[in-house]
């Protein structure tokens, strides 16, 4: 069946209670995070639930239950609803919009900058400002919510842009990646299982074993937190590496953090061997580059050895390789939107093709129209918006084919890339709005952990397997699309109005507004000199990171994977590397010694890991949110 109307329905009557679930959690309670994941936890909770209710329906009124096709697209909806609402999405948008107008008056920084800040895109009403960064207010008060109606409506319609883009690739490569190539997607093997296994995974004894670990270690940290007399089981952030050495050269290894995340043993078992064991490989080799240039005193470049810029070239050489990959599919595109005929074209293939093009061109358009109204100059929108879906659409085919636990890449954004590469005091003198805009967008750059595009991309594969129209199921994401985005707003604003941004609010609030607008107030009035070290740095990052692939594709014992590269830097790699080595040892030595048979039998263990620590975790966010009160925190930290 697929996506019918009861299961957009169900979509959207979560995705309310998804997105205040996701704000409370991350933004008030700053809590679990889960969107900091390549698998949303909370949607996997969600559908945990779903899935044990269609069963005792499906028991009592078969004709009233959900198919697992109809379940994958309430989940597919919920992913893209939370990625809008999530820790680098909209939840960092809604303070960048009101930080200046409420923070100018008081400590007078940003008049410069507010001077090449169109109007509608901020809100300034004092009163409106106040409720939300003091609280104890109503958003339903219409003094507090009509003032930001205006530039929500604004950038509303540049988040629909910005994922029509998105979907728009999507299209054009869904069928190289899940027919062509035939990917993996690895992220998608606990929610296929959960929808259409679930009886295998209930009859496992294997599961039911790696869930009671999960959900036993969460349950007694849980205890301990209401009640430290209780005992614990220590398995976040039990100790730094970079304590035992603090002495120069070696106490620049940088954070390396030791954690037994549950879960994340869990997702690393399911990666192939040769990215799991890149990715803790270059971890520590980055350390070891650190140590080698506090040793030698490489004091006077600021910022070596450069890794985020050198992980960033990384994520541009994969952008790369899945394009040179799918230049055939590419070309054939080309001559069915020219008309030109085309072998074993289907119908369906030249519709795909046609809308791929109309949301594509049509959304680019709409961000080009945006940006351009707001004053910022044509070369810098083309090049940001470039180097933007590069990122994005590496991400995405990561995700496909290897499926990392988590994504970031923090402080390498466009933004900062063009202001790094470029002269700021020349960008300046010719159109300051270029700078002060980057303070905006900023908001869909600062890392890429919960990005809607390889979600869209997913759901498409799920479409694929469950021969579902790939139309109805983009429809299904336009619907959840337009909900995620009223919800997240609502949700921030909800928040805010009650809480204060500046109050009572634990976690980010108005810090995020704060590092946008003082990062651009340090490029209007202090601008860092103009260095050339790095851009150096990320071509050195790509032309690794293609060599790599080169030799990958070309020796058959070559271990060194160009993805692993390219995360190996990142903060989620500080939390995760020592659960991607646990889980990269045991599928080595279970494939060794046991063979695939002993890989299928482990299968079950490592879904019950998961399971068990996104569920019991799930509960006890809920209960500190429910009962407003600090909880564990199974995730991050």
């Amino acid at each position: 069946m697929g996506v019918t109307l009861r299961s957009v329905i169900i979509g959207l009557v979560l995705i309310p209670l998804n997105a205040m679930w996701l704000i409370l959690s991350e933004i008030m309670w700053y809590s679990g995070e889960p969107t900091t994941l390549s698998l949303f936890y909370n949607v996997i909770f969600i559908l945990t639930l779903l899935t044990i209710g269609n069963g005792l329906i499906k028991r009592w009124r078969p004709g009233w239950a959900l198919d697992a096709g109809e379940l994958l697209v309430v989940y597919v909806m919920l992913c893209i609803a939370s990625a809008l609402a999530g820790h680098d999405m909209l939840q960092i948008l809604v303070p960048i919009m009101s930080h200046m107008d409420r923070f100018e008056p008081i400590e007078r920084r940003y008049g410069e900058i507010m001077e090449h800040i169109p109007e509608w895109l901020a809100v300034t009403d004092a009163r409106a400002l106040q409720s939300a960064y003091i609280g104890q207010e109503s958003i339903f008060d219409r003094a507090n919510y009509e003032p930001w109606l205006a530039p929500l409506f604004w950038w509303s319609l540049f988040v629909f842009a910005l994922l029509a883009v998105m979907g728009g690739i999507n299209l054009f490569f869904r069928k190289q990646w899940t027919e062509n190539e035939k990917l993996s997607y690895p992220i998608l093997q606990v929610p296929t299982m959960l929808t259409t296994q679930a009886k295998d995974l209930i009859y496992s004894r294997g599961f039911w074993i790696g869930f009671g670990i999960a959900a036993f270690i969460d349950l007694m940290n849980g205890l301990n937190a209401l009640n430290p007399m209780l005992p614990a089981i220590p398995i976040v952030h039990v100790m730094n590496l970079q304590q035992f050495f603090p002495e120069p050269p070696w106490n620049a290894i940088g954070p390396a953090h030791v954690s037994f995340y549950p879960f994340a043993i869990g997702m690393s078992f399911f990666m192939p061997l040769d990215l799991a064991f890149s990715a803790w490989f270059f971890f520590f080799m980055w350390m070891g580059v650190r140590v080698f240039a506090a040793h030698i005193g490489m004091h006077g470049m600021v910022g070596f050895p450069f890794v985020d810029e050198q992980t960033a070239g990384g994520y541009y050489a994969i952008a790369f390789m899945a394009l040179w990959i799918s230049r055939g599919h590419l070309k054939r595109l080309l001559w069915m939107l020219l008309g030109k005929e085309v072998e074993d074209v289907t119908a369906d293939d030249q519709r795909e093709a046609r809308i791929g093009l109309l949301l594509t061109a049509g959304g680019a358009a709409g961000l080009f129209y945006f940006c351009w109204a707001a004053g910022m100059s044509a070369w810098v929108i083309i090049l940001f918006f470039v180097l933007y879906f590069m990122t994005a659409f590496s991400i995405t085919r990561m995700r496909a084919e290897l499926g990392p636990p988590s994504h970031d890449l923090h402080n390498i954004g466009p933004d900062k890339q063009i202001t790094r590469f470029f002269d700021v005091n020349w960008m300046r003198r010719r159109n300051p709005v270029d700078i002060a805009m980057f303070g905006f967008l900023s908001a869909f750059t600062r890392a890429y952990r919960s990005h809607p595009m390889p979600h869209g991309m997913e759901a498409l594969r799920i479409a694929q397997r469950r021969n579902m129209s790939s139309m109805r199921m983009m429809g299904a994401m336009g619907v959840a699309t337009v909900a995620g985005t009223i919800c997240a707003f609502f949700a921030m604003l909800w928040v805010f109005n009650r809480y204060g941004a500046s109050a009572q609010v634990l976690g980010p609030g108005e810090f995020f507004g704060r590092e946008a607008w003082d990062h651009i107030h340090i490029l209007f009035t202090a601008p860092p000199r103009h260095q050339t070290a790095n851009l150096t740095a990320v071509l050195i990052g790509l032309v690794v990171c293609l060599g790599l692939a080169v030799l990958r594709l070309n020796l058959t014992w070559w271990v060194f994977h160009p993805v692993g590269f390219a995360i190996s830097g990142s903060w989620s790699m500080q939390q995760l590397w020592l659960c991607i080595f646990i889980g990269w040892l045991i599928k080595l030595l279970l494939l060794k010694y046991g063979g695939n048979k002993a890989y299928r039998y482990a299968v079950p263990f490592f879904i019950g890991l998961i399971l068990g620590d996104f569920m019991v975790g799930s509960l006890w966010n809920i209960y500190g949110i429910v009962m407003e009160t600090q909880v564990y925190h199974f995730w991050p930290y």
